[in-house]
């Protein structure tokens, strides 16, 4: 019986797999966490035969070129921000926006959930399964001097911006898009070679931004998706019992990532408002934005003839009406 039991363990053992996993941003950021605490969960599931290694600070492969990495098996898992791969996949575009996904009725979690079929599909054809993700919420610009209110006050900005309808949603306010690595922001910021960065509280915090651009811009809309996926050859050689184990526990993971999200969103304003200064846009200057930046989304949703990615967008659009 011991004899047998050596073998149990030892064949345990043997199946258990540690997948690298391509981490964006750092250790402390908000996605970071989520994704140590989906690892813990999925090692839990699959009773320890699946475990993944979060890597943080793009260390793996840098965030542009996260999505081809993982889809040629050069790391096995990792997150995607939509406006990095929208280029790639025209139908994440209309997540990239700000504005791109609800914040209520329905919830982001129930908006998420109701596309998240379609845009595993998506993503499928690009060599990678979707397993979950949440956008970011209280999208913003933090500036170095002053708000950005109605669109008289972004006329002329250099505004750094992540993703090419994001710099046409800057655009189409009147100011000038910048596309800047995340690495070279602070700098830019610091030496006006921007005067604002569309940005997020939670990396504006952890990247500590707010000590060379102290106003916050707060549209209090969300937008720009960061997914988590693994490499489609790689998830299907699981089996099916781990992949059913994985699926459980990152489909619960969609609303409780959207729900930390905004929690996230809404302590990271409060620690801003210490050393900073917030502003949130009035509903009146909300509908100035998206009257402005609407337009945009339609041309999105005009260039994307696949299936699965009209199905997701025709599902997003509904919810802006």
């Amino acid at each position: 019986m011991a004899s047998l039991a050596i073998v149990a363990l030892t064949a345990t053992a043997v199946q258990a797999e540690t997948f690298q996993f391509a981490g964006a941003f750092n250790d402390k950021d908000q996605f970071t966490i989520l994704a140590r605490d989906w690892a813990a969960k999925v090692k839990a599931a699959t009773n320890g035969a699946v475990a993944f290694d979060i890597v943080p600070n793009g260390a793996l492969v840098p965030l542009p070129e996260a999505l081809d990495g993982i889809s040629l098996g050069v790391v096995p898992a990792g997150m995607v921000v939509a406006s990095f791969v929208s280029g790639t996949i025209p139908a994440m575009g209309y997540a990239e926006m700000i504005d791109g996904l609800p914040v209520d009725n329905p919830s982001t979690g129930e908006a998420m959930k109701a596309i998240w079929n379609n845009l595993d599909a998506v993503f499928n054809q690009h060599g990678v399964t979707a397993l979950f993700g949440a956008p970011a919420y209280s999208s913003g610009l933090v500036c170095r001097k002053g708000f950005l209110k109605a669109k008289a006050d972004w006329a002329g900005k250099k505004i750094r911006t992540a993703g090419r309808w994001q710099a046409q949603q800057v655009a189409a306010m009147g100011a000038v898009p910048m596309p800047l690595p995340p690495s070279e922001l602070y700098v830019a910021l610091q030496n006006g070679v921007v005067d604002c960065a569309l940005m997020t509280p939670s990396i504006t915090m952890s990247a500590r931004l707010y000590e060379v651009a102290p106003f916050y811009t707060n549209t209090e809309m969300a937008g720009n998706i960061t997914t988590i996926v693994m490499n489609l050859d790689v998830w299907k050689k699981l089996p099916d019992n781990q992949r059913a184990a994985i699926r459980k526990v990152s489909d619960e993971m969609i609303q409780t990532a959207a729900t930390t999200m905004r929690e996230s969103a809404k302590s990271g304003l409060i620690d801003f408002a210490k050393t900073g200064e917030v502003y949130q846009l009035s509903s009146d200057e909300q509908a100035e934005f998206a009257k402005n930046t609407g337009p945009i989304f339609d041309k999105v949703a005009a260039s994307v003839k696949d299936a699965p990615g009209t199905a997701m967008i025709k599902t997003l659009a509904s919810y802006r009406k």
